[in-house]
């Protein structure tokens, strides 16, 4: 074979009849991706029109989505590995969206007689509700990771066949459905809320997931049928009655013995560090640049434009895997990145930044990440916008970097994992990277002034060189970082062959 040509699976090539369900793949994957976004961004609302004094609940609801993804996320990629494709896959989704649905409800009941349950004597109810919905949502939390377990880290592997061109497009393509789910349907969801009522958005919300269930159920049914491969997962012997507990007990720790014993680990490690950061357009960033004079349609319009960029960085990971190989791939991406947040970094010194470590801070205070200090004609003049303006030009930039190693890192766990321990192998990497997503709400608590954001900042830099570092041991163990001519990119294996060497 000449240098630079492509290799291809013979069982693929020149089969023009392989590409024929793609759309209902992607079809099922945006049903999913706008619902997902959606409710992410409705209950969030949601906690704060229940409690609008401060984000108590919006921190207790993080700090219990992060910890149950921990505790169970390992269980459920065990349990998933251990039940045919179509059955745990049909499982998870009528989970998610029942509990989702029921949680509308709730939410519609209580906006409904919202009048009447704060002027009763019954003080307490609100608090009560708050729980009662957040744990319907942590249910349907988790059932959604563990359906994306099974879609992302084992059903694409098998529909590829073997042709990592094709897996690199798969999962390029279906990253771009979800970053424009993550671009679009915030904008729609904020015009309902604000043009409607509570009561509305919360019947529009749990009515989307009834019809969204139907659709993506027939869906999965008519993508398994198209590929009979998904029929052949060698489903490992259930245990006898009498081990069932200790199987559940210790599911999870069979899971993360799997995990770091495996070849992937570092480059799983890489992903997971990126998760602790303050660098990214959630409501700690939000608040903060609200805080520095940034008005609100402002930030969505910082949003629509990371969307964009990472979305342009989803769609330039297919050319350059086939030119620098998939290891490289993430290096490079990691290495923008880097390159990016510096910006935020050196922001910390610029005019307009609040950053002052010798000033106390209000510990444990977490209305302070949201409040402003000053209306929004106060800020427009009387505050220095540079230091925000290159913050946020930094952490749009990263994005294109940043999906580029996400993608390169998903497709490294895809290609170098046996098919009968995928379930537990993606298990615990989404319980690594709620790991650092926990460990980036603790620091927010313990650092919540404006005046010791820098610090974040300088913590998230970090965190993400950390990162750059493990996958640049991944890459430097497997003898990806030949720059000589005789260099070739990586191609892959079948990840189901026989041959398939998935532990160490």
């Amino acid at each position: 074979m000449e240098d630079g040509e492509e290799k291809r699976s013979p069982r693929t090539e020149g089969n023009p009849e392989k590409s024929k369900p793609v759309w209902k793949l992607y079809t099922s994957r945006f049903l999913t991706a706008w619902g997902d976004r959606l409710w992410a961004f409705g209950f969030g609302l949601f906690l704060i029109e229940i409690q609008k004094t401060n984000l108590v609940f919006l921190g207790i609801h993080g700090f219990a989505k992060c910890l149950t993804e921990i505790l169970f996320l390992p269980a459920i990629g065990n349990w998933i590995d251990r039940i045919p494709r179509l059955r745990a896959a049909q499982i998870l989704l009528v989970i998610q969206n029942l509990f989702v649905c029921i949680t509308c409800l709730v939410l519609g009941l209580y906006f409904s007689f919202h009048d009447e349950i704060h002027t009763s004597e019954y003080t307490w109810l609100p608090g009560l509700i708050a729980a009662i919905v957040m744990l319907l949502s942590l249910i349907a939390n988790l059932a959604s990771h563990g359906s994306k377990i099974i879609v992302e880290k084992d059903w694409i592997v098998v529909i590829s066949e073997g042709d990592e061109n094709r897996l690199a497009d798969l999962n390029s393509n279906l990253r771009t459905v979800d970053l424009s789910c993550q671009t679009l349907s915030p904008i729609l969801a904020g015009l309902v809320f604000s043009e409607t009522s509570y009561v509305t958005a919360a019947a529009g919300v749990g009515i989307w997931n009834v019809v969204s269930v139907i659709l993506e159920y027939v869906l999965l049914v008519i993508i398994y049928r198209d590929y009979p491969e998904l029929g052949k997962k060698v489903v490992k012997e259930d245990e006898k009655e009498d081990a069932w507990l200790k199987s559940k007990v210790t599911g999870s720790y069979r899971g993360w013995v799997s995990y770091m014993t495996h070849e992937v680990r570092n480059a799983g490690l890489g992903l997971a560090l990126l998760y602790m950061t303050v660098l990214g357009f959630d409501t700690i960033t939000w608040g903060y640049s609200r805080m520095q004079g940034v008005k609100e349609w402002m930030l969505g319009l910082m949003v629509a434009i990371s969307g964009l960029v990472g979305i342009a960085g989803s769609r330039t990971f297919p050319l350059l895997r086939s030119k620098l190989g998939i290891e490289r791939s993430g290096v490079v991406g990691l290495s923008l990145q880097l390159a990016c947040i510096a910006m935020c970094v050196v922001s910390v010194w610029l005019p307009g930044s609040p950053f002052d470590p010798n000033k106390e801070p209000t510990m444990l205070d977490v209305s302070n990440v949201t409040k402003v200090g000053c209306d929004d004609s106060q800020c427009s003049e009387n505050v220095d916008h540079t230091s925000i303006a290159v913050l946020l030009s930094g952490i749009i930039l990263a994005r294109f970097g940043l999906w580029i190693a996400d993608l390169s890192i998903t497709q490294i766990l895809q290609e170098n994992v046996a098919a009968d321990i995928r379930g537990v192998i993606g298990g615990v990497q989404t319980s690594l990277n709620s790991t650092m997503d926990l460990v980036k709400f603790v620091f927010v608590l313990i650092l919540p002034d404006p005046h010791t954001f820098g610090i974040l900042i300088l913590l998230s830099f970090s965190f993400v060189s950390l990162g750059y570092f493990s996958m640049l041991s991944y890459a430097f163990k497997k003898k990806k970082l030949c720059c000589g001519p005789k260099y070739e990119a990586t191609q892959s294996v079948d990840p189901d062959a026989e041959d398939q060497s998935g532990q160490i």
